[in-house]
Protein backbone atom coordinates (compact mmCIF):
# COMPACT_ATOMS: atom_id res chain seq x y z
CA UNK A 1 0.00 0.00 0.00
CA UNK A 2 1.16 3.55 -1.10
CA UNK A 3 2.01 6.07 1.75
CA UNK A 4 0.06 9.10 1.72
CA UNK A 5 3.54 10.62 1.78
CA UNK A 6 4.54 8.98 -1.36
CA UNK A 7 1.42 9.85 -2.86
CA UNK A 8 2.17 13.45 -1.96
CA UNK A 9 5.64 13.68 -3.46
CA UNK A 10 3.57 12.30 -7.00
CA UNK A 11 1.31 14.82 -6.93
CA UNK A 12 3.97 17.50 -6.20
CA UNK A 13 6.13 16.45 -8.51
CA UNK A 14 3.51 16.36 -11.46
CA UNK A 15 2.56 19.71 -10.37
CA UNK A 16 6.16 20.79 -10.67
CA UNK A 17 6.65 19.96 -14.18
CA UNK A 18 3.19 21.34 -15.21
CA UNK A 19 2.93 23.63 -17.79
CA UNK A 20 -0.11 25.77 -17.83
CA UNK A 21 -2.46 26.20 -15.07
CA UNK A 22 -4.92 23.68 -16.46
CA UNK A 23 -2.11 20.95 -15.94
CA UNK A 24 -2.46 22.06 -11.72
CA UNK A 25 -6.10 22.02 -11.99
CA UNK A 26 -6.05 18.54 -13.82
CA UNK A 27 -3.98 17.13 -11.45
CA UNK A 28 -6.08 18.33 -8.04
CA UNK A 29 -9.09 17.48 -9.77
CA UNK A 30 -7.30 13.21 -10.18
CA UNK A 31 -6.74 13.05 -6.78
CA UNK A 32 -9.93 14.55 -4.99
CA UNK A 33 -11.14 10.44 -4.33
CA UNK A 34 -7.53 10.57 -2.78
CA UNK A 35 -8.42 12.90 -0.11
CA UNK A 36 -11.48 13.03 -0.03
CA UNK A 37 -12.96 16.19 -1.41
CA UNK A 38 -15.18 16.90 -4.25
CA UNK A 39 -14.26 20.35 -5.12
CA UNK A 40 -11.59 22.88 -4.19
CA UNK A 41 -10.61 26.71 -5.66
CA UNK A 42 -7.36 28.71 -5.53
CA UNK A 43 -8.55 32.46 -4.46
CA UNK A 44 -7.64 35.86 -2.91
CA UNK A 45 -9.23 38.13 -0.59
CA UNK A 46 -10.82 41.06 -2.82
CA UNK A 47 -9.26 44.25 -2.22
CA UNK A 48 -11.91 46.54 -3.16
CA UNK A 49 -15.54 46.27 -3.01
CA UNK A 50 -15.94 46.04 -6.62
CA UNK A 51 -13.87 43.04 -6.80
CA UNK A 52 -15.50 40.24 -7.81
CA UNK A 53 -15.14 35.79 -7.79
CA UNK A 54 -13.69 36.37 -11.24
CA UNK A 55 -11.07 38.79 -10.69
CA UNK A 56 -9.99 36.58 -6.90
CA UNK A 57 -9.91 33.21 -8.88
CA UNK A 58 -6.78 31.87 -9.72
CA UNK A 59 -8.21 28.50 -10.65
CA UNK A 60 -11.49 27.24 -9.79
CA UNK A 61 -12.63 23.63 -9.17
CA UNK A 62 -16.01 24.05 -7.73
CA UNK A 63 -19.10 22.86 -9.24
CA UNK A 64 -20.20 25.59 -11.92
CA UNK A 65 -23.76 25.65 -10.29
CA UNK A 66 -22.15 26.82 -7.16
CA UNK A 67 -19.64 29.61 -8.86
CA UNK A 68 -22.33 31.05 -10.76
CA UNK A 69 -24.49 31.48 -7.20
CA UNK A 70 -21.68 32.62 -5.67
CA UNK A 71 -20.90 35.31 -7.93
CA UNK A 72 -24.67 36.45 -8.41
CA UNK A 73 -24.66 36.97 -4.65
CA UNK A 74 -21.98 38.55 -3.65
CA UNK A 75 -20.71 35.83 -1.56
CA UNK A 76 -17.06 37.02 -2.01
CA UNK A 77 -17.70 39.66 0.43
CA UNK A 78 -19.11 37.67 2.70
CA UNK A 79 -17.89 34.38 2.94
CA UNK A 80 -16.75 33.31 6.68
CA UNK A 81 -13.87 31.13 5.43
CA UNK A 82 -12.45 33.79 3.45
CA UNK A 83 -12.67 36.74 6.68
CA UNK A 84 -10.88 33.83 8.76
CA UNK A 85 -8.06 33.82 6.57
CA UNK A 86 -6.95 37.32 7.98
CA UNK A 87 -4.75 36.90 10.36
CA UNK A 88 -4.58 32.76 10.35
CA UNK A 89 -1.27 31.57 9.29
CA UNK A 90 -2.46 27.53 10.07
CA UNK A 91 -5.04 25.25 7.62
CA UNK A 92 -8.48 25.03 9.32
CA UNK A 93 -11.28 23.45 8.73
CA UNK A 94 -14.78 25.44 7.39
CA UNK A 95 -16.36 24.67 10.67
CA UNK A 96 -14.07 25.98 12.68
CA UNK A 97 -14.43 29.99 11.04
CA UNK A 98 -17.22 31.56 12.97
CA UNK A 99 -20.54 32.19 10.86
CA UNK A 100 -20.36 35.57 12.17
CA UNK A 101 -23.70 37.49 10.91
CA UNK A 102 -26.45 35.85 9.07
CA UNK A 103 -25.18 36.55 5.65
CA UNK A 104 -22.09 34.36 6.20
CA UNK A 105 -24.65 32.02 7.69
CA UNK A 106 -26.69 32.11 4.50
CA UNK A 107 -23.25 31.63 2.80
CA UNK A 108 -23.08 28.15 4.48
CA UNK A 109 -26.29 26.70 4.20
CA UNK A 110 -26.37 27.40 0.58
CA UNK A 111 -22.83 25.74 -0.06
CA UNK A 112 -23.98 22.96 1.59
CA UNK A 113 -27.10 22.82 -1.10
CA UNK A 114 -24.40 22.23 -3.26
CA UNK A 115 -22.71 19.01 -2.42
CA UNK A 116 -20.29 21.24 0.11
CA UNK A 117 -21.00 20.17 3.51
CA UNK A 118 -17.38 20.12 4.82
CA UNK A 119 -13.85 21.77 3.95
CA UNK A 120 -10.72 22.47 4.50
CA UNK A 121 -8.75 25.52 3.87
CA UNK A 122 -5.21 26.18 3.36
CA UNK A 123 -3.95 29.96 3.98
CA UNK A 124 -1.42 31.48 2.31
CA UNK A 125 0.38 35.08 2.60
CA UNK A 126 1.95 37.05 -0.41
CA UNK A 127 4.87 39.41 -0.55
CA UNK A 128 3.01 41.70 -1.24
CA UNK A 129 0.70 41.31 1.96
CA UNK A 130 -2.20 39.65 0.29
CA UNK A 131 -4.09 37.18 1.67
CA UNK A 132 -4.95 33.78 -0.43
CA UNK A 133 -5.58 30.00 0.24
CA UNK A 134 -7.16 27.07 -1.23
CA UNK A 135 -9.91 25.72 -0.35
CA UNK A 136 -11.18 22.12 -0.67
CA UNK A 137 -15.10 21.10 0.12
CA UNK A 138 -17.18 17.94 -0.62
CA UNK A 139 -20.13 16.51 0.60
CA UNK A 140 -18.10 14.32 4.02
CA UNK A 141 -14.45 15.61 4.27
CA UNK A 142 -12.27 13.43 7.28
CA UNK A 143 -8.87 14.01 7.10
CA UNK A 144 -5.99 12.29 8.98
CA UNK A 145 -3.18 14.20 10.71
CA UNK A 146 -0.75 12.96 7.77
CA UNK A 147 -3.24 13.54 5.27
CA UNK A 148 -4.33 17.19 6.50
CA UNK A 149 -0.24 18.01 6.31
CA UNK A 150 0.26 16.53 2.70
CA UNK A 151 -2.32 18.22 1.60
CA UNK A 152 -1.25 21.10 3.35
CA UNK A 153 2.00 21.08 1.18
CA UNK A 154 0.37 20.10 -2.20
CA UNK A 155 -2.07 23.24 -1.69
CA UNK A 156 0.79 25.19 -1.07
CA UNK A 157 3.17 24.23 -3.78
CA UNK A 158 -0.14 24.14 -6.46
CA UNK A 159 -0.81 27.93 -5.71
CA UNK A 160 2.69 28.99 -6.23
CA UNK A 161 3.44 27.31 -9.09
CA UNK A 162 -0.18 28.59 -10.38
CA UNK A 163 1.22 31.91 -9.69
CA UNK A 164 4.76 31.73 -11.26
CA UNK A 165 3.27 30.15 -14.43
CA UNK A 166 0.82 32.84 -15.06
CA UNK A 167 3.44 35.68 -13.99
CA UNK A 168 5.57 34.11 -16.94
CA UNK A 169 2.42 34.16 -19.44
CA UNK A 170 2.22 37.37 -18.60
CA UNK A 171 5.87 38.57 -19.51
CA UNK A 172 5.36 36.60 -22.91
CA UNK A 173 2.27 38.07 -23.77
CA UNK A 174 3.73 41.15 -23.21
CA UNK A 175 6.28 40.40 -25.36
CA UNK A 176 3.86 39.52 -27.99
CA UNK A 177 1.76 42.37 -27.86
CA UNK A 178 4.15 45.21 -29.11
CA UNK A 179 3.96 42.69 -32.12
CA UNK A 180 -0.02 41.96 -31.61
CA UNK A 181 0.82 38.53 -32.48
CA UNK A 182 -2.33 36.08 -30.81
CA UNK A 183 -1.24 32.86 -29.41
CA UNK A 184 -2.96 29.63 -31.23
CA UNK A 185 -5.66 29.57 -27.99
CA UNK A 186 -6.14 33.03 -28.66
CA UNK A 187 -7.39 32.50 -32.12
CA UNK A 188 -9.21 29.51 -31.06
CA UNK A 189 -11.03 31.07 -28.36
CA UNK A 190 -11.76 34.18 -30.39
CA UNK A 191 -13.73 31.83 -33.22
CA UNK A 192 -15.69 30.27 -30.91
CA UNK A 193 -16.50 33.58 -29.80
CA UNK A 194 -17.26 34.57 -33.70
CA UNK A 195 -19.63 31.62 -33.40
CA UNK A 196 -22.02 33.19 -30.94
CA UNK A 197 -20.49 30.90 -27.80
CA UNK A 198 -19.78 32.24 -23.89
CA UNK A 199 -17.02 31.72 -22.38
CA UNK A 200 -18.52 29.31 -20.14
CA UNK A 201 -19.33 27.20 -23.95
CA UNK A 202 -15.69 28.12 -25.04
CA UNK A 203 -14.79 26.32 -21.85
CA UNK A 204 -16.24 22.93 -22.13
CA UNK A 205 -15.72 22.90 -25.63
CA UNK A 206 -11.54 23.38 -25.17
CA UNK A 207 -11.82 21.76 -21.48
CA UNK A 208 -10.04 24.42 -19.95
CA UNK A 209 -11.41 26.24 -17.47
CA UNK A 210 -13.61 29.49 -17.40
CA UNK A 211 -10.84 31.95 -16.33
CA UNK A 212 -8.50 30.92 -18.56
CA UNK A 213 -11.13 31.83 -21.35
CA UNK A 214 -11.69 35.03 -20.22
CA UNK A 215 -8.00 35.48 -20.14
CA UNK A 216 -7.24 34.50 -23.47
CA UNK A 217 -10.32 36.46 -25.07
CA UNK A 218 -9.08 39.70 -22.64
CA UNK A 219 -5.34 38.96 -23.98
CA UNK A 220 -6.96 38.99 -27.76
CA UNK A 221 -8.75 42.24 -27.51
CA UNK A 222 -5.62 43.96 -25.89
CA UNK A 223 -3.44 43.10 -28.38
CA UNK A 224 -5.86 44.27 -31.15
CA UNK A 225 -6.29 47.16 -28.78
CA UNK A 226 -10.35 46.11 -29.34
CA UNK A 227 -12.34 47.65 -26.83
CA UNK A 228 -14.91 44.88 -25.78
CA UNK A 229 -15.29 40.90 -27.59
CA UNK A 230 -17.51 42.00 -30.13
CA UNK A 231 -14.99 44.38 -32.25
CA UNK A 232 -11.95 41.88 -31.07
CA UNK A 233 -13.99 39.62 -33.00
CA UNK A 234 -14.54 41.97 -35.80
CA UNK A 235 -11.27 43.38 -35.87
CA UNK A 236 -9.73 39.72 -36.03
CA UNK A 237 -11.84 38.94 -38.94
CA UNK A 238 -10.60 42.30 -40.68
CA UNK A 239 -7.03 41.23 -40.44
CA UNK A 240 -8.36 37.86 -41.59
CA UNK A 241 -6.76 36.32 -38.32
CA UNK A 242 -10.06 34.12 -37.97
CA UNK A 243 -12.55 33.81 -40.80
Amino acid sequence: MTSISQIAFDILEKIRSAQSVDDIQNELSINRSTFGYDAFVIGYLPRSSRQVLQDCTSISGWPREWEQRYQARGFIHVDPVLRHLKGVIDPFFWHEAPAGQAEGRIVMEEARVFGLRQGFCVPFHQHDGSEACISFGGARLELSPDERAALHMIAIYAASTAKAITQCQVQVEAGARTQGHLTAREVECLKWSAAGKTAWDISVILSISRRTVEHHLTSACTKLQAVGRTHCVAEAIRRKIIS
